[in-house]
């Protein structure tokens, strides 16, 4: 059975994010040179160095350093995310999740905290210290991508202030920071439409199976829409389930499509001709065989 919607339905929201897109773009008309609203969707190579390291075991000013940093929008709209979701590598391959706010123009900064274990008159405190820190990341490149601006490089800053002991044996005033520069390894990328089609033999009805695939970066694939070329099915000749049946009005020859949007407000589309029976064809042919049938 067909789940009926607007014919419009999708091209209204990828319409919406098209909009937003300009939005953005004329908002970062006055942004600092450099800047500029996009979506941050990707996993980011961040390339850095230590700023400052004050009693924080392992680290000096100037120490290089190499993370992974995971980004994926919060109810983006066109280049707009008002927030971000961050996966953040630090030391010992650890890694740490916060929420970003749209500050500014192409600008988001978080919160969060992590506990690390420390000894303390011979024992092991498993989370002895405990680090708040802030996340700042501006983009610093936009590259289009199905005309939604994507960030292709970003720099970012972590600051951590002060750093609590929580064990008997304070280690005096503690705090560190650090700055990068990242590139999308690799960017988001339009996902792969395909279906698959059941059509029983004697049957006018098919069945659908959405076999997409995400694209690169691996957003989710979160709308779809079906068109079964049927108009005189009526508001059956649309639906947006899977798997999704669907009774074509008439025997014969339809191109039915799929229109897929993942979470990036990528699309893509798939087409395949489905061969269409009827029941009445195969009624035809059965009595057409009963007669041609010898007695015994």
């Amino acid at each position: 059975m067909t789940t009926p919607i607007r014919h419009g339905a999708l091209a209204l929201l990828v319409g919406a994010a098209v909009m937003m897109t300009a939005a953005g773009a004329a908002r970062a008309a006055g942004a600092p040179p450099g800047v500029a609203d996009a979506r941050i969707a990707s996993t980011f190579v961040m390339h850095g160095r230590v700023t400052t390291a004050v009693r924080v075991h392992g680290e000096h000013r100037g120490q290089p350093i190499t993370r992974r940093w995971t980004f994926a929008g919060v109810d983006c709209m066109g280049s707009v995310c008002p927030r971000l979701t961050l996966r953040r590598q630090r030391s010992g391959h650890r890694f740490d999740s916060l929420i970003l706010s749209r500050v500014g123009v192409g600008s988001y900064a978080g919160s969060g905290r992590f506990t690390s274990a420390l000894r303390c008159r011979g024992r092991h405190v498993a989370n002895g210290l405990v680090v708040p820190y802030t996340v700042r990341v501006q983009v610093t490149q936009v590259v289009a991508i199905e005309g939604i601006p994507f960030a292709g490089a970003v720099r970012a800053t972590y600051t951590n202030r002060r750093r609590i002991d929580r064990t008997r044996c304070p280690i005096g005033p503690s705090h560190d920071a650090a700055g990068y520069t990242g590139a999308a390894a690799p960017l988001p990328t339009p996902p792969a439409a395909t279906f698959q089609v059941a059509v029983p033999p004697g049957s006018d009805t098919a069945t659908f199976a959405d076999t997409s695939t995400p694209g690169a970066g691996a957003a989710p694939i979160v709308g779809r829409l079906w068109t079964f070329d049927d108009p005189a099915s009526g508001p059956a000749n649309a639906a947006t389930a899977s798997p999704v049946a669907h009774t074509f009005a008439a025997p014969g020859v339809y191109q039915v499509t799929l229109t897929i949007i993942d979470a990036n407000g990528l699309t893509a589309s798939s087409a395949q001709e489905v061969v269409v029976p009827g029941v009445q064809a195969s009624k035809a042919t059965v009595a057409s065989t009963a007669l041609s049938s010898p007695i015994s």
